[in-house]
């Protein structure tokens, strides 16, 4: 899932490995429900990433520090019940977990950049 990459201007993104293997798991559980349905799922991850991008504060607060500043934020994809957690760090946005959103919003939080 390396190949995952956003387009345009903007800041680069990037994956921590546990969201890597967030993201290769949803798509081969995707892909084994019906062939080519995973690869739709990886491009509503890239739709929602290309988003973020380009407009970096977009998310809604997901994680803050204790002074109220928001450390990691959360978007959501729009055709799959998938959340995106990211953290945006100098130029580039880090993903630190994409997960479902049934699962608990806690998901991956103590994952460090």
């Amino acid at each position: 899932m390396n190949g995952l990459t956003v387009s345009g201007r903007r800041l680069r993104s990037e994956f921590h490995p546990s969201a890597e293997d967030d993201l290769t798991e949803a798509w081969s559980w995707y892909e084994e429900q019906q062939p080519g349905l995973g690869d739709r799922f990886l491009d509503a991850v890239r739709a929602a990433l290309d988003n973020v991008a380009q407009w970096p504060n977009s998310g809604t607060s997901a994680i803050e520090d204790p002074d109220g500043g928001i450390v990691e934020r959360r978007v959501a994809t729009w055709t799959f019940p998938y959340a995106i957690r990211y953290r945006t760090i100098g130029e580039s946005i880090v993903v630190m977990a994409i997960y479902h959103q049934r699962r608990h919003p806690d998901f991956g939080t103590d994952r460090t950049p």
